[in-house]
């Protein structure tokens, strides 16, 4: 009774909690735009997947989205049996120019509907728990050195144990910000940074020969996207982990990255990977190499972060705290994650356990 009879897609506006979150790209729209897959089985249960377009990207079209889905998509999907695990790797072979986004949308809906038909929760179709809690981090946008180091404080005060701050417009800013952050928190905070590609190949040395002084966890994407060999030589000048994020959409991003030496972590968004089947992959190709992997919530609503926790929880090289945390959305109209002082617990209920 798992055959597929429907496939439906929604777009919804969520608003982000705060007005001003600044990155290296500029001001995030507080306006955020998810596009809700609804797959149904013939023995009627339903299966919730979201698509949460990326500002500043060219998955950022939620009409779009809604219409790969529509139109390509549900016209695949339905009549296949949603507990076929080629239909996860069909997505991407069969359809290489829909958006890694809207491909995003149908694999989380798969996922959540195979664990109601089977009664379980996702974690149990990733390999089952291999950890009892996901810890979370918080990110806090550009602003004055002392505003960030406030804003973490705060953070610390809700249980939060990890920041990641975003740099890449100002080195001077930079400098003084993270060593005001550090004398702030002292040792009861990690310390990231994420410079949105917004340095050039000195200006991060810079960065990272005073970050290394000040003790950070990682540099999230200094240099440009296909900055290869300067990631690679960033690596040998400094003892602080590089990792990447808008260089890794696909799996031969991934294979490249390794092959050019140009990472120590991966920054993972179910979003860019096409959802949690091409991301375990990507995860796994990531631990046969050493990389660590951190999971980024592009501001989902909970459908997308609980996808991403059932993974983390049954993955192996998922061990630092993961940039995605509750709240971030003032009008969430999904429940289910269970959070607790900057922790998310494994739930029992089938699929994701969101309503």
């Amino acid at each position: 009774m798992s055959i597929i009879v429907s496939v439906k897609a929604e777009h919804i506006l969520t608003h982000l909690a705060g007005d001003d979150f600044v990155t290296a790209y500029g001001k995030e729209p507080t306006m955020r735009h998810h596009v809700i897959v609804k797959i149904a089985s013939e023995s009627g249960e339903i299966g919730f997947g979201e698509a949460c377009p990326l500002p500043f990207t060219k998955d950022d079209d939620p009409v779009r989205i809604k219409s790969e889905i529509d139109d390509q998509l549900a016209l695949y999907l339905i009549g296949k049996d949603a507990l076929n695990q080629e239909v996860y790797r069909d997505l991407t072979e069969i359809f290489p120019n829909v958006s890694g986004t809207a491909r995003t949308g149908v694999d989380l809906a798969l996922y959540d509907l195979a664990g109601k038909i089977q009664c379980v929760p996702a974690y149990q179709l990733l390999g089952g728990l291999y950890r009892d809690h996901v810890e979370v981090a918080e990110a806090i946008g550009i602003g004055s050195p002392e505003s960030v180091a406030n804003e973490a404080i705060k953070q610390v005060s809700l249980g939060i144990k990890t920041v990641k701050v975003k740099v890449g417009l100002d080195v001077e800013r930079d400098i003084k910000m993270l060593s005001l952050l550090r004398d702030t928190v002292g040792d009861t905070m990690k310390i990231r940074a994420d410079a949105n590609t917004g340095y050039s190949f000195q200006q991060a040395v810079r960065v990272l020969r005073e970050a290394e002084k000040i003790g950070i966890e990682y540099m999230e994407q200094p240099l440009a996207v296909d900055d290869y060999n300067g990631l690679r030589q960033l690596r040998k000048s400094s003892n602080v982990p590089i990792m990447v994020d808008e260089s890794l959409y696909t799996f031969e991003d991934a294979n490249k990255l390794v092959q050019n030496k140009a990472a120590d972590m991966f920054g993972l968004k179910l979003m860019k990977h096409g959802g949690i089947y091409q991301s375990k992959r990507i995860s796994m190709l990531a631990e046969e190499n050493g990389i660590e992997c951190v999971f980024i919530s592009p501001w989902e609503t909970q459908i997308g972060i609980a996808a991403a926790v059932h993974l983390i929880l049954s993955g192996a090289n998922f061990n630092l705290a993961h940039e995605i945390g509750p709240g971030a959305l003032k009008d969430d109209p999904f429940k289910g994650l269970v959070y607790s002082r900057g922790r998310y617990l494994p739930t029992h209920n089938p699929g994701f356990g969101i309503e």
